[in-house]
């Protein structure tokens, strides 16, 4: 070791390593503070167990509607609002986008597209216990729950 025999070197070493440590601790819990508190606590995939509909939601706004047809499964693209501090999730119906995916998709048509995503529009007030979403309608009081799936 070159500070070998140099006590005050040794120390000046100890002191920087330690410092260069200290700030990198506290830069990352920085990090995971702001991650926790401001990132979307809805995003992910979810299920409905009652009648097998699927939320995609990802964190640019979007979110896709995933629902079985007699033998083929749709998926409606739709796009939300989400305000984190009142615990609103807001559901708004986009009509060019479900025009793209009628024309992408030759086995629905866009009116049964609208009526897919026209069962999930409005606003809602959401909680997420264990995995378990719960959205409850905020004009009607009526509940939908979903559970986070792995996909």
């Amino acid at each position: 070791m070159l500070l070998k025999d140099n006590e005050e070197k040794r120390n000046i070493a100890w002191r920087t390593v330690m410092t260069v440590t200290s700030v990198l601790i506290i830069l990352i819990v920085v990090f995971f503070a702001v991650k926790l508190f401001t990132s979307n606590p809805l995003t992910g995939n979810w299920e409905n167990t009652d009648d097998g509909m699927k939320l995609t939601i990802k964190n640019n706004g979007t979110m896709d509607i995933v629902q079985a047809l007699d033998e083929s499964t749709v998926s409606v693209p739709v796009d939300y609002t989400i305000d984190m501090e009142h615990k609103r999730f807001a559901i708004h119906v986009n009509e060019e986008k479900i025009a793209k995916q009628a024309e992408k998709t030759k086995d629905c048509s866009k009116q049964e597209l609208q009526d897919i995503a026209d069962v999930m529009e409005g606003t809602y007030e959401y909680s997420v216990e264990q995995n378990v979403l719960t959205l409850t309608d905020s004009e009607y009081g009526s509940q939908k729950t979903f559970e986070k799936s792995g996909k």
